[in-house]
């Protein structure tokens, strides 16, 4: 394991990770930080401070000064933020004028870390200038990445935190994140060994917070290796796929727990969400151009079945990529990020055009990814957009119906997806197109965007064509939070409409949306855990990682004038 924590050191580019990191390690080892590490902000060398026992149990005062990859001559004294133009600035001003009265009888001990190793003509240098500054009640240390890796091993991933199995999963999902088609079982499995708590045990409610923040902490290192791992797989797909179940089963004992509002709690889930919006970025930049090159995904999928579904898939992806850059981004008032989200809007709708498959969904679920993409488009000002692909969906849809060949299936089953394909008479194609979440959907669409003519072809083939269809919509109800992150809700909690008439007009059906959201079981939408503490995009990843339909009231709000309110109302924890 150790082994494995050095080589992911190796792996951190950006010196921020590491210094997201080492405060963890130091509360792990009972040093309690008194400041973090801030870019461009002048700290008179001292990117760390901490205060704790020593080796031999006496209380010292800890500085540190945080470095990224091997050290060299070079990185010794050839610039501003050179090793020594920092020891220098700890020694002279840190020393004389910003220890705090309570800490200035301490004796002090400043450490050089770094996540690489020390090379030769480096070493030299530091052990010459320990030897010449040391005085009493000071002393010099430096950590290279195998030493940081054994305390992170000794402090962190102790066999109390991470048992012996929970290290063969680790080690498990490293060896094969390579492959495209690995389902990451072995990273559920340990995540289910860090995060789950038997809530039946008479603990204080300040133990429970204890414990749990030293799961946060190593769940965090944990995701952070896999991510590492597969970005220098070349396989940041599952990353991402790893960062979304780690955010929404961290979220489900959060709030199992009734930890929510904890302060400390919320800091440490922070540090997950940002893991994932790097993740997620890096996985956009990656694939970007490819969105915009036309039928990019061919290449890899001769099957117009794969083809499809895959194409679907990646409009998923994306749109929730998207919305959650763009949500975060309001709730925490960065403009670049709410730009780059406006980045991924025009990513997506350059896929749409370049995969013209785009326009003809073949699971009945793919209703998920159609509503995530409606949704990026109109909240990123792209609505003309959004309204040409649902009247490219709608046409699409009419004549796969009409004719009774590659309409969306409502088994979702890829064998009936394949014999659908080959052979129409081996299937059951009653069975095939016995329900639908889709059409009911795509209606709402319409007319919430004003699609009249579009909703018009809707209610034409639905009394036409589909008379023996049963059209359902699936609304969350107050159970369903306690199913929506760890699994597909609507098997467990939920109401749903069905069947579903369309009425003979648009102007109908937006009167009808009106009054469901005000006089039905349905007419406020149900405030999920997620939403509560400000987290509703949390709700978006929930529906599309586990397949459970889209809350309608995301797309039913528009029709009351309410381009934005449910989801912007996005803010940060506390």
């Amino acid at each position: 394991m150790r082994l494995v924590i050095r080589e992911y050191l190796g792996m951190l580019k950006e010196s921020e990770e590491f210094d997201a990191l080492l405060p963890d390690l130091l509360l792990a080892m009972n040093l309690i930080p008194l400041s973090k590490a801030q870019i461009g902000v002048r700290q008179a060398g001292v990117d760390i401070a901490a205060v704790g026992n020593d080796e031999a149990g006496q209380i010292t005062l800890w500085l540190f000064v945080v470095k990224c990859g091997d050290l060299g001559r070079r990185d010794w004294d050839s610039q501003q933020q050179s090793v020594r133009q920092s020891l220098d600035e700890v020694r002279d001003i840190y020393l004389r004028n910003n220890v705090a009265p309570e800490h200035a009888g301490l004796p002090v001990k400043i450490i050089v870390a770094t996540t690489g190793g020390f090379k030769q003509d480096f070493e030299q240098n530091r052990a010459g200038y320990a030897a010449t500054n040391e005085s009493v009640g000071r002393t010099y240390e430096f950590w290279n990445g195998d030493r940081i890796a054994a305390l992170i091993e000794e402090h962190l991933l102790n066999e109390y935190l991470l048992p012996d199995s929970a290290r063969s999963q680790l080690r498990r999902t490293l060896a094969l994140i390579g492959d495209p088609d690995y389902d990451l079982e072995h990273f559920y499995s340990l995540l289910k060994t860090i995060l789950i708590f038997d809530a039946g045990k008479s603990t204080s409610k300040a133990k429970k917070v204890q414990e749990f923040l030293r799961a946060l902490v190593t769940t965090s290192l944990a995701l952070g290796i896999v991510c590492r791992w597969s970005a220098q797989e070349d396989n940041l797909r599952s990353a991402v796929i790893a960062c979304e179940r780690t955010l929404l089963w961290t979220w489900d004992t959060i709030r199992s727990l009734n930890l929510t509002k904890n302060k400390k709690i919320s800091h440490g889930y922070v540090r997950l969400i940002d893991l994932y919006l790097r993740t997620s970025a890096e996985y956009f930049h990656k694939v970007q151009v490819h969105l915009h090159t036309r039928d990019a995904l061919a290449r890899y999928h001769r099957e117009s079945a794969l083809l499809t579904e895959r194409v679907f898939e990646e409009i998923g992806f994306i749109a929730t990529i998207g919305l959650c850059h763009l949500l975060w981004g309001v709730a925490t008032k960065d403009k670049i990020r709410i730009e780059g989200a406006g980045i991924v809007a025009e990513a997506l709708q350059a896929f749409l055009k370049t995969h013209r498959c785009s326009g003809s969904p073949c699971y009945d679920r793919h209703s998920i990814e159609i509503s995530l993409g409606l949704l990026l488009l109109v909240f990123c000002n792209r609505g003309e957009h959004a309204k040409s692909w649902l009247k490219e969906l709608t046409g699409r849809l009419m004549f796969a119906f009409v004719n009774g060949h590659w309409f969306p299936i409502s088994t979702d089953s890829f064998d009936d997806l394949v014999a659908f394909e080959i052979d129409r008479n081996d299937v059951d194609m009653a069975k095939l197109k016995e329900t639908s979440w889709m059409l009911p959907t795509v209606a709402q669409w319409a007319a919430a965007l004003s699609e009249d003519q579009t909703y018009a072809h809707l209610v034409g083939l639905q009394l036409e064509v589909l008379k023996d269809t049963c059209f359902q919509i699936w609304y969350p109800d107050s159970t369903t939070d306690e199913f929506l992150y760890r699994g597909a809700a609507h098997f467990e909690s939920g109401i749903s409409e069905a069947p579903v008439k369309f009425p003979p007009t648009a102007d109908e059906m937006r009167s009808n949306m009106k009054k469901l959201r005000t006089e039905s079981p349905v007419k406020e939408p149900v405030e999920s855990s997620a939403r509560k503490a400000g987290l509703p995009w949390l709700d978006l990843i929930a529906s599309r990682h586990f397949k459970t339909p889209l809350d309608p009231a995301f797309w039913q709000q528009l029709n009351m004038g309410q381009t934005q309110t449910t989801l912007t109302e996005s803010r940060k924890p506390e």
